[in-house]
């Protein structure tokens, strides 16, 4: 008995000796499970950080750098309302999309987004030019100060040739700084110093039209140094020669002159930017009064008689009571009005005599004489036509420093009747001298520009536009 105790005892005892290394043995291995479980929890949480961090930076780059296809996603927050787009700002978002898919080369996307804005916003464009464009900061006073001293430098630094005129000398300024002009002030639109010379002599070409208005092209020329030259290209004033005195006016030395500019100037013509202007009066005794016979009235008439020269040799005469204000805007075209009295005819420049040949012609009625009074209601009035012809000579004189501004009579004929002729007594008081005023209406607009016969056609389909000189501001 004492043995079997002993022996279970031992047994008891080898058995808690084994459960609890066996204990201790999970223990360990349960501790090692643990550690390598965790060393890789902590790898999986390093790797999942760098990949975030990966995502937020690789966000940040995007939202830095947006595609030009489309516009990055705006963040809105629930809290804040969405503000309502205007008209104007969503015509404004279309056209610049329109204008980014233009840049990418999609052309027809374009133009359904331009469309659209302008549906939306006809002058969208315009808008948004003027909401980009910043003015300077610099007052326009002190820019005209700084431009002015820089100007005057310009000139004092160039030096004076002995002999040299003023159009050499211009020229040399203005080919060493290598510009025609420039403008004075900012701009926020174009220039006409932008224009390439040749378009700047179609301009002035213009402007002097093919009514041969050359003072226009004389107050442009004051206007800068590099318009100056310009207006003094001698093409231009050579066709003004041609158009003024035929193809066969010579040339310039034949005549004694320096230049066709000197011709055209201090040559005889016949000014065409205004009429002529002669005033008559006289005296007309009236009848005598039935009460008092000795008193007899006086009566003083005053009436004018107009000319007006076209470049193409057309005249319009016209004798009228009325005043030079409302009569002066009747000459203006061609057409001319017989209801009004207005008499077309033709004129010839020779030397410094003015011929002018005017037509006129008169219908009255005259009623038809019948035999037979049987078909007396059948009978018409049959028109009589009356002719009339005016011959008239005048002569150009210069009034003090005013050229060709007065023409004084020569000649006066008429004839009623074939190779009958009555002369008239050119006198002082009933023919008193035409003077030239000035109509700024009759060169306001031009039609054509200032060319040659064969040059015409291609000009007017270039321009086919009516050019005014407001434009120019003169």
């Amino acid at each position: 008995m004492v043995r079997t105790f002993k022996l279970e005892a031992s047994t008891s005892s080898d058995e808690q000796e084994d459960s609890s290394s066996s204990l201790t043995n999970k223990l360990l291995k349960t501790r090692d499970a643990l550690e390598k479980l965790s060393l890789a929890n902590v790898q999986v949480t390093e790797g999942e950080d760098e990949l975030a961090a990966f995502r937020q930076q690789w966000q940040r780059e995007l939202e830095a750098t947006p595609s030009p296809h489309r516009e990055p996603p705006r963040q809105q927050t629930k809290l804040e309302p969405e503000e309502p787009v205007s008209d104007e700002e969503k015509a404004k978002q279309l056209f610049l999309r329109g204008v980014e898919l233009e840049r990418s080369g999609k052309l027809y996307e374009a133009i359904q987004h331009y469309k659209r804005s302008m549906q939306i916003c006809p002058d969208v464009e315009t808008r948004l030019y003027e909401s980009t464009d910043h003015r300077a900061d610099t007052p326009i006073e002190e820019l005209k100060v700084e431009e002015v001293r820089e100007v005057e430098d310009v000139d004092s630094d160039d030096e004076m040739i002995e002999g040299e005129d003023l159009v050499t000398r211009l020229q040399r300024i203005l080919a060493r700084k290598g510009t025609l002009c420039q403008p004075e002030f900012t701009t926020r639109g174009g220039h006409i110093s932008w224009l390439p010379y040749e378009v700047v002599q179609l301009v002035l070409r213009w402007a002097v039209s093919a009514d041969l208005d050359a003072v226009t092209l004389e107050r442009i020329s004051a206007t800068c140094r590099g318009l100056y030259l310009a207006a003094r290209e001698p093409d231009i004033w050579r066709l003004l020669c041609v158009k003024t005195w035929g193809i066969e006016c010579g040339v310039p030395r034949g005549h004694g002159f320096t230049s066709w500019r000197q011709m055209y100037i201090d040559r005889p013509r016949i000014h065409l930017h205004g009429c002529y202007i002669s005033k008559t009066t006289y005296l007309r005794h009236g009848e005598n009064s039935y009460q008092d016979q000795s008193y007899r009235p006086w009566y003083l008439v005053d009436y004018y008689r107009y000319l007006r020269f076209f470049p193409d040799g057309v005249v319009l005469m016209w004798t009228t009571a009325e005043e030079p204000a409302s009569c002066v805007g009747q000459l203006k075209h061609r057409a001319a009005k017989p209801s009004l009295g207005i008499m077309p005819g033709h004129y010839r420049l020779v030397g410094d005599k003015v011929v002018i040949v005017i037509k006129k012609v008169s219908s009255e009625k005259k009623p038809a004489h019948a035999s037979n009074t049987r078909f007396r209601s059948r009978r018409k009035e049959t028109l009589e036509h009356h002719e009339q012809i005016f011959h008239l000579e005048l002569e150009l004189h210069n009034v003090r420093s005013r050229r060709n501004w007065q023409l004084s009579w020569r000649h006066y004929a008429v004839s009623s009747r074939r190779d009958q002729w009555t002369q008239f007594d050119l006198t002082p008081n009933k023919f008193p001298p035409f003077a030239f005023s000035r109509v700024r209406a009759y060169t306001a607009e031009a039609h054509a520009p200032l060319a040659s016969h064969t040059y015409v056609h291609a000009l007017v389909h270039t321009f086919p536009y009516t050019y005014t000189r407001t434009l120019l501001h003169v």
